[in-house]
């Protein structure tokens, strides 16, 4: 019996065109047979991909170039597919707004970070759903932008975007950076305010990613059947007359194979949706311009040598690495 592919997702509505091409049948159009598996967090998907348990997986791109570099403790050979959606990332606060919009640059949003963190009364604490993440750079370039220092300034903490508003109520958390449609819900319920986002950090930079690993990696015919089954998917789902179907799929139940996400707010987030950080679907091989800022901001933070910078670069170009000897975290 034929082993099934098996995908990686998050609770997230960037997941969509994986969901959709998986209930609409695309996968099995172009002779594939998956399984999608819901991880509860991105630690999750990296060991699943590291480990041999997941063979390919949605994923943003600094945690992908991490595990392909041997981050995660454990060679691998880790092929990007393409991307799958841009933008969508909230920076979001709990508490009162000492301002009647976002926070801007210079000291006007310096100026109402410290009035919001006195209401704090200490150093607030901030998350993001893993420390190599895209949330984590989109959050630095916001505090850079408000003379705020993410070492110094805020507690930095990791939590997996699901967890993030029950956090917010309880206030484990003073605020954290979140992919949708977990922002958007937390401003839709009142449990905090947007302060700032990847619209007005870094408007339509690249979020998610498909990439291979282990056999599938390996695989030219499978690689390139499951690539033409997200491209159609990812049509689907960037067109607005689908967003409420899709709203249906990703808000059902796990057991049923949805998401169990909130369905007023991922009907906001979708392409053309009312939300200030909706995101947009896209597919295509990474270009240089979707990952030079990333690797420039990774480098910033002592990520990465040098010599991986160019490696790197080839990754994205070729679709192809084998990660160097792992280095332990």
């Amino acid at each position: 019996m034929k082993t099934p592919i098996r995908i990686g997702v998050l609770q997230l509505a960037d997941s969509a065109p994986v969901i959709m091409a998986q209930q609409q049948g695309l996968f099995a159009r172009h002779g594939l047979e998956t399984d999608i598996v819901v991880s509860p967090s991105w630690a999750n998907i990296a060991d699943g991909l590291v480990w041999k348990k997941l063979d390919a997986a949605v994923v943003f791109c600094p945690l992908a170039m991490m595990t392909a570099l041997g981050r995660r403790g454990h060679g691998t050979l880790l092929r990007p597919l393409g991307t799958i959606s841009r933008g969508g990332n909230t920076i979001m606060l709990r508490g009162a707004n000492p301002v009647e919009t976002i926070w801007h640059a210079g000291s006007q949003g310096r100026r109402a970070f410290d009035i919001w963190r006195s209401g704090i009364g200490r150093r607030p604490r901030i998350a993001v759903v893993h420390s190599y993440s895209t949330h984590l750079l989109i959050l630095r370039r916001f505090l850079k932008m408000i003379d705020v220092d993410m070492e110094s300034d805020i507690e930095l903490l990791v939590m997996p975007p699901v967890d993030m508003i029950h956090a917010l109520s309880e206030k484990k958390i003073d605020g954290g950076c979140v992919g949708p449609p977990w922002g958007t819900e937390a401003e839709r319920i009142g449990v905090a305010f947007r302060v700032g986002g990847s619209s007005s950090v870094f408007p339509d930079h690249v979020e998610k990613i498909m990439v291979a690993s282990g056999e599938l990696a390996c695989s030219e015919p499978k690689m390139q059947a499951m690539t033409r089954a997200l491209q159609e998917a990812i049509s689907f789902c960037q067109q607005p007359h689908h967003r409420q179907g899709i709203t249906d799929a990703l808000a059902a139940s796990l057991p049923t194979g949805g998401l169990a996400l909130p369905a007023e707010a991922t009907h906001a987030v979708l392409p053309e949706g009312s939300a200030a950080e909706a995101i947009s679907f896209s597919s295509g091989m990474l270009q240089k311009h979707d990952i030079e800022w990333i690797i420039h901001d990774m480098m910033a933070l002592g990520w990465l040598e040098n010599t991986e910078r160019q490696t790197l670069m080839q990754w994205s170009a070729s679709g192809a690495l084998t990660s160097a000897p792992p280095v332990p975290l």
